[in-house]
């Protein structure tokens, strides 16, 4: 599978998630430091006129970057806190831009998901069906529902991420994650599932988020620390990054 022109799946990729605080700095680092794709987290933007968004787009794309654009609720740990149709033609917006080459829409976005998906696909594009549990690690059983679901309604890739109470909680997720037979995204949030962030693609992971900064959820591993980790745990992946110019 690819994400505009980044292949995912043969080695790890790591995805900076950025609003537009110090945004050509934080695009001149990851550009420096061979960061895959971008997270552009719509609703963190201080202004969110269709020109700023534009722009935000714009820049992140003259740096060369592809991006997975999020537009999050506030129910689901977001900013956003319009009503699911403003936030529908928002993201609707954002999905026609030529550097979105996926849009993450909320598994819980019953209201909205069904058009997210089809108007995302429309445009051959990737949709990226994400479920967020802030508290605690569902079990086994409930975790494989909630892929299942995001494959029924039209998800290319599921994405979860829950909080990690517990190693358990990250080894049991790990290997069920493994189980599933679809494209998937997942981390364990908080202290005890950070580890997830460096060993997910050894059960099939696809992606890792990262930040410059101030982390956008719990348990995230600063951009350069965590690409330290992956060239030593990863030979493929440190491989590709030494034929770059930058070498960490």
């Amino acid at each position: 599978m690819q994400l505009g022109t980044v292949e995912l799946g043969k080695i790890p990729r790591v995805i900076l998630a950025i609003n537009d605080d110090n945004l050509e700095e934080k695009l001149f680092k990851a550009r420096e430091l061979k960061i895959d794709l971008i997270e552009a987290r719509i609703d963190l933007l201080k202004n969110l006129s269709k020109e700023n968004i534009k722009r935000f787009l714009d820049t992140i794309g003259d740096f060369g970057f592809y991006t997975v654009a999020t537009v999050r609720p506030m129910w689901e740990g977001g900013k956003f806190s319009k009503d699911e149709e403003k936030r529908l033609n928002t993201i609707k917006e954002v999905a026609e831009h030529p550097v979105v080459a996926a849009i993450d829409i909320e598994l819980r976005a019953e209201k909205i998901i069904k058009r997210v998906i089809t108007y995302t696909k429309s445009l051959r594009k990737k949709v990226i069906v994400s479920f967020h549990d802030f508290e605690k690690t569902p079990s086994s059983d409930e975790i494989l529902n909630i892929a299942s679901r995001a494959k029924e309604i039209g998800g290319d890739i599921v994405k979860c991420a829950f909080k990690a109470n517990s190693i358990q909680d990250v080894s049991n997720t790990a290997c069920t994650m493994k189980s599933i037979d679809m494209p998937k995204i997942f981390m364990l949030m908080g202290d005890k599932g950070s580890i997830s962030r460096v060993d997910g693609f050894f059960f099939g992971s696809l992606l890792t988020y990262t930040f410059f900064g101030e982390s956008v959820a719990p348990g995230q591993i600063e951009a350069e620390n965590l690409i330290k980790l992956l060239m030593k745990f990863y030979p493929d992946y440190r491989k590709e990054k030494l034929k770059t110019e930058k070498v960490i």
